[in-house]
């Protein structure tokens, strides 16, 4: 009996095995077919296939895996967090203070370490009784940063308080700018004439 007296197409997808994304971001998928051995099994363009049913099935069974491992993944790695080494009890030598925070009404210092890009969020009780002299290197850099900010802000106040009309130099003679004032030309040539 021939493919055309049972009205089957030659080749029936039995199940989905697997599934890539190619270099072209082409969508394959790993196929067994009916009535052929697992040597057989090819990968295939989504684009040529009419199964629908048997890609659906697949992909909802990927998904659901790839959701397990993740949360799976997800579990340990909050294991590892909560189970790891933090602050003094690395081991490590104190870098510096990064910045403080309030948490709770209690005041937090973000420190960073030597030997690690990992930084840490620390009672600032703890730090200062650790490292006093990071703490004051701290504030003392704050302390800059602020009156920095501070006279950037005088400045900016002197600057706009200055009148529009300013003296400009031209030459060796000072000349008075004026600014949205028109002088009228019969007037500009008595002047110069002066």
């Amino acid at each position: 009996m021939t493919d055309e007296e049972t009205n089957e197409p030659p080749y029936v997808v039995e199940k989905v095995l697997d599934r890539r994304i190619t270099a072209a971001s082409k969508i394959e998928y790993y196929l067994k077919w009916k009535g052929y051995s697992e040597a057989e099994n090819t990968w295939e363009p989504e684009e040529n296939l009419e199964c629908p049913e048997l890609i659906a099935k697949y992909e909802e069974v990927r998904r659901l895996k790839e959701f397990k491992e993740a949360k799976k993944k997800s579990a340990k790695k909050k294991l590892e967090e909560i189970t790891k080494p933090r602050g003094y009890e690395r081991g490590l030598q104190l870098k510096g203070v990064c910045g403080a925070t309030d948490c709770g009404g209690e005041l937090m210092f973000l420190v960073q370490w030597y030997g690690s890009d990992e930084m840490d969020i620390l009672q600032a009780t703890v730090v200062n009784e650790k490292n006093p002299t990071k703490v004051i290197e701290y504030y003392e850099a704050k302390s800059k940063v602020v009156e920095k900010a501070r006279e950037r802000t005088k400045f900016a106040a002197y600057e706009e308080e200055r009148p529009e009309a300013g003296a400009g130099v031209c030459g060796d003679v000072e000349q008075e700018v004026m600014q949205g004032t028109e002088i009228p030309a019969e007037s500009f040539e008595q002047m110069m004439q002066a």
